[in-house]
């Protein structure tokens, strides 16, 4: 088995963070300039009959011809406040259409024999792909405590916006890497092989426009592939699946501490097939 990480571009030929995680829980590759579906596959393998859990940040499924799809209106009902809400995604931007390069991937892993499953099943050779969303999950996967009460943190702000300063980006972008590293520590453990280990230990300060892009792209990549490879590990035990197959779903680390108060927010399917 292996567990492939894709942070997807929604336009045609920008640059996608791609990830590969080996069954031993070390990321072998990672890159972050690949631009076309063909290059995404190629890198990843995904045209092998081998068993691999495929986690894509991207909306996956997309029927709703306006506004936003049901699970991006939970998603911002629950992670408004954590500053993790999604873009809408609708058939009014052609990057959802039959035609665009997200369809065409999805079309491209079924033929291949690839089966997009909201929960993965637990530690056992499969071909499957999920759609997953960095922002939120990184809120419930790292959850905070203090003496009196469990608290989720807001999300890492790593992504450039007009309104942020590049020393913000930057700290966050750094905070977002001390994460990865220390995944070590948890359960699954993960590991970086010496070429990642390089890639991701660069002084990101000196980056930025579209060389930082690059950078954040590819601990995307990195974190997609964790939680294809999270999903596995724990199969439904520890996954929350936000919306249904019909009209979009988003799987998410199940926090794991009692009491969430994530969870009084809105009705969380979880284990949903």
């Amino acid at each position: 088995m292996k567990f492939v990480g894709i942070d997807l571009a929604w336009g045609e030929n920008k640059p996608t963070g791609v990830a590969i995680i080996n069954a031993a829980g070390t990321v072998e590759r990672a890159q972050a300039n690949l631009r076309t579906n063909d290059e995404i596959c190629d890198f990843a393998g995904l045209d092998s009959p081998d068993g691999a859990v495929v986690a894509i940040d991207a909306p996956l499924v997309v029927r709703n011809t306006g506004q936003c799809r049901p699970v991006e209106r939970q998603l911002t009902e629950i992670f408004w406040s954590c500053d993790a809400a999604p873009y809408p995604a609708n058939l009014s931007n052609p990057a959802f259409g039959e035609r665009g390069r997200i369809r065409t991937l999805v079309n491209r892993l079924e033929a291949s024999g690839f089966v997009q499953r909201p929960v993965i099943a637990r530690q056992q050779e499969q071909r499957s792909f999920v759609e997953v969303f960095p922002s939120p999950a990184l809120v419930t996967l790292f959850p905070g405590q203090n003496r009196r009460e469990h608290i989720h943190c807001r999300a890492l702000r790593y992504k450039f916006k007009k309104e942020r300063a590049w020393g913000e980006v930057h700290s966050e972008w750094e905070i977002y890497r001390a994460r990865l590293r220390s995944l070590e520590c948890r359960e699954p453990v993960l590991k970086f092989s010496p070429e990642v280990k390089k890639q991701i230990g660069i002084d990101v300060t000196e980056f930025k426009g579209t060389r930082y892009k690059q950078f954040d792209d590819l601990l995307d990549g990195i974190f997609c592939a964790y939680l294809g490879y999270y999903f596995w590990y724990w199969g439904s035990d520890r996954t929350w699946v936000i919306g249904d197959l019909e009209t979009g779903s988003v799987t998410l680390p199940k926090c794991h501490l009692p009491n969430c108060p994530l969870k009084r927010r809105v009705s969380i399917s979880a284990g949903r097939d």
